[in-house]
């Protein structure tokens, strides 16, 4: 494998001193103090609870009581960034998906959003609810948020298939409970190009948005790229190897749209010289193990996107 740089700060970026960590029996997050035993516990991982009962206690992310702050995050060696709120571990997308991910010391959280026929804009990543609640044909855009929230969201795709349901979340309420804590990579989805602005300005109500919003999506999605640079947001574009080797022409014709690019974990020690001798902070993803966050740190990833927290978060300390 070819080794690049250890992961850690992106060229250019100042240097930070490094927050201690908490040693007490549990953290304080927004008011509720949580233990890792608790955070398992709750999601219903009981079996990655016991072989973590050993480990101490819960260690939140050092900017956990901070305010966001997107050149922070950069300057952070090694930050993560949970995948749908952790969607290896939890049921994706759901506020307690969010909650659970920020306890255990997630650094930023990822939401892709779709749009009911009423307006709503709420967490899910696909255009029907199929995947995640077992519909067939369930398009979100074509039924209203009292429909939708009629469902629950599947543990099925979780480490704990056994582990409760959880109803699908309003970005009114993820931005009410994350939006100026977190460092939210936001992803508009499925949702119709029309109704972006109404994405725009739902972000903008929250202050600062320039400081904790990153604009995220595929690479070739390029139109949210500028719409972000507009906002003063910054913005993550990601690559998969395949789509390269599909299209050579796609990261030259795209890549200088975005602030940060991003590469898939497991993909060719060539592709990723290629994509990280663009000089852009590139960020690995979807991480669901240990072994992956050794090789993204190998290759010099600044920082990683992670679907299954409860295995990778340990293993960066």
């Amino acid at each position: 494998m070819e080794v690049g740089v250890p992961m850690g700060v992106p060229a250019g970026t100042p240097a930070r001193r490094a927050a201690p960590r908490t040693t007490t029996a549990g953290a304080r997050v927004d008011g509720v103090v949580w233990t890792r035993r608790a955070v398992l516990a709750g999601a219903g991982l009981a079996a990655v609870g016991a072989a973590a009962a050993g480990a101490g206690p819960l260690v939140p992310s050092a900017r956990a009581a901070a305010a966001p702050d997107v050149d922070q995050l950069l300057a952070t060696p090694g930050f993560v960034v949970a995948h749908r709120g952790g969607s290896r571990d939890w049921p994706e997308m759901s506020a307690f998906a969010y909650t659970s991910a920020a306890a255990l010391g997630a650094d930023a959280l990822e939401l892709s959003l779709s749009r009911t026929s009423d307006g709503v804009w709420f967490g899910l990543h696909d255009g029907t609810l199929d995947r995640t609640s077992g519909t067939q044909g369930f398009k979100a855009s074509e039924h209203t948020w009292a429909e939708v929230a009629s469902y629950r969201i599947s543990p099925s795709t979780t480490r704990d298939r056994t582990q409760a349901k959880r109803p699908y979340a309003r970005l009114e309420e993820l931005l009410e409970r994350w939006g100026g804590r977190r460092v939210l990579f936001v992803d508009p989805k499925a949702a119709s190009a029309r109704f972006h602005p109404e994405l725009v300005a739902a972000l903008r109500k929250v202050p600062s948005s320039q400081d904790w919003v990153v604009a995220k999506a595929p690479v070739d999605t390029t139109w949210w790229a500028d719409a972000a640079r507009r906002e003063g947001w910054r913005s993550w574009g990601f690559f998969w190897a395949k789509d390269l080797d599909a299209d050579p022409g796609l990261l030259a014709r795209t890549a200088g749209a975005w602030d940060l690019l991003g590469m898939d974990v497991d993909a060719p020690d060539a592709r990723w010289k290629q994509v990280l001798d663009l000089g852009a902070p590139v960020m690995a993803h979807v991480l669901t193990s240990s072994r992956q966050l050794e090789r993204a740190r190998a290759l010099g990833a600044a920082g990683v996107m992670v679907s299954d927290l409860v295995a990778v978060l340990p293993a960066r300390r």
